[in-house]
């Protein structure tokens, strides 16, 4: 059994890009995201803090996904939600791959980044 399997107790609703092509001025169309697959995983902040400047005030966290290896999910990729076994929402809001994927030697890690 994989030593990581008892930690996925979240489930990821991940959805991927499928529009292709090009505009009339040769840059991507825009993004048509489409159901991909639900993932078993697990989300975390590692750290947050605010940011607070002369007119705006920000808050700025660091998220990270636990996969089980194999799991397809790249980079770019969206999770529309994380929900528990049950399918409760854990986490509200939509969740996007940062970089490169990580393969760790028991497990895939994933820098998310909130759309919205």
């Amino acid at each position: 059994m994989n030593p990581v399997a008892g930690r996925l107790t979240m489930r990821a609703a991940v959805e991927r890009n499928t529009a292709t092509g090009t505009d009339p001025y040769g840059n991507p169309v825009a993004p048509v995201f489409a159901a991909h697959a639900t993932l078993a995983c697990f989300v975390w902040s590692r750290s947050s803090r605010e940011l607070v400047g002369d007119e705006r005030t920000a808050m700025i966290e660091d998220m990270r996904a636990m996969f089980a290896l194999g799991a397809d999910i790249v980079e770019d990729d969206e999770i529309a939600s994380v929900t528990d076994r049950q399918g409760n929402e854990i986490i509200a809001g939509r969740l996007r791959v940062e970089g490169p994927v990580q393969r760790k030697h028991t497990h895939l890690e994933a820098a998310l980044k909130r759309v919205g």
